[in-house]
């Protein structure tokens, strides 16, 4: 390679390095009683500038390869640049050999409350607290980072789970709301148990079910749907352990918060395998889907 085309290579891959997340934001703000809507909008867009232009990784995507994010904000309070905010996390996996995309994280972080000045620029400091904002968004990319690396190599989002916890550590440290505690709103299904959860090792199975039900199950499925539904009633009924240890684990909760259309879908069509012991676990683990377990029988 000619020292022209190597510098060409080289711009190339650096272009596409800074940008791996494709994420559609939409900033609600039907709930507010305002004439002038352009804070709302151009909320909206700096933060689909911080998402998309920002690096978060170090790995080198293809447009197709970016990670597909919606995230639906829906302001239920504001006044003097001051926002309470529901924040609507939806992140989704390409499966091999097909056009199908899977939902890999399905959670909705409740009343968070956050300050943004009309047409303020959106900076991620690493090792450093901006606001609030930047802080949100930033923790729950570490997190369906996470979750999306862990979905094709075993164990790989742990690096991105200790960016998350450093975040909120920072954030908790900052002292300026009390929306990273434990005992915020919410109960224990708030932004400090979640990665808690998946930094401790009694999650496990959580982690290991995220990769076997995708790479030894969904990716198979265009070659072989009977080895694909059997890997994925496996994985399933391996979350059972973990259920055993954690009683209404909050990581199971968004396991089959996410993936239960999914679940009812799979295995209410195609090849035939023995779903008894699938159904059960099923309905131990997640009795609020019976109505979807019953069409897996």
């Amino acid at each position: 390679m000619n020292k022209i085309n190597f510098f060409l290579f080289f711009f190339l891959v650096q272009f596409n390095y800074s940008q791996d997340i494709d994420c559609n934001v939409i900033v609600n703000s039907d709930q507010i009683n305002q004439t002038n809507k352009s804070i709302f909008s151009n909320l909206e867009k700096s933060i689909t500038t911080f998402i998309n232009s920002n690096s978060w990784s170090e790995n080198i995507f293809l447009n197709h390869e970016k990670i597909d994010l919606n995230l639906l904000i829906t302001v239920t309070s504001y006044s003097n640049n001051k926002f309470s905010a529901n924040f609507e996390f939806q992140s989704l996996r390409p499966v091999l050999n097909s056009t199908y995309q899977t939902p890999l994280f399905n959670f909705i972080d409740k009343n968070v409350e956050f300050k943004y000045e009309e047409f303020e620029t959106l900076f991620f400091v690493e090792n450093k607290f901006q606001s609030d904002l930047v802080s949100i968004l930033s923790y729950y990319i570490n997190i369906i980072y996470g979750i999306d690396q862990d979905s094709f190599v075993k164990n790989s989002g742990t690096f991105f789970y200790m960016n998350a916890q450093n975040i909120l550590n920072l954030a908790n440290q900052s002292g300026i709301s009390n929306t990273w505690q434990s005992s915020n709103s919410g109960g224990r299904i708030n932004k400090f148990w979640l990665i808690e959860n998946l930094n401790s090792s009694n999650s496990k199975e959580f982690r290991d079910v995220i990769y076997s039900y995708h790479s030894k199950g969904l990716d198979l499925m265009h070659d072989d749907k009977l080895l694909s539904k059997k890997n994925i009633a496996s994985s399933i009924v391996s979350l059972e352990r973990m259920n055993r240890r954690i009683p209404n684990s909050m990581l199971i909760k968004i396991f089959f918060d996410t993936k239960s259309d999914e679940i009812r879908d799979v295995f209410s069509a195609g090849p035939d395998i023995d779903t008894g012991k699938l159904f059960n676990q099923l309905n131990r683990m997640a009795p609020f889907f019976s109505n979807k377990w019953t069409n897996i029988r």
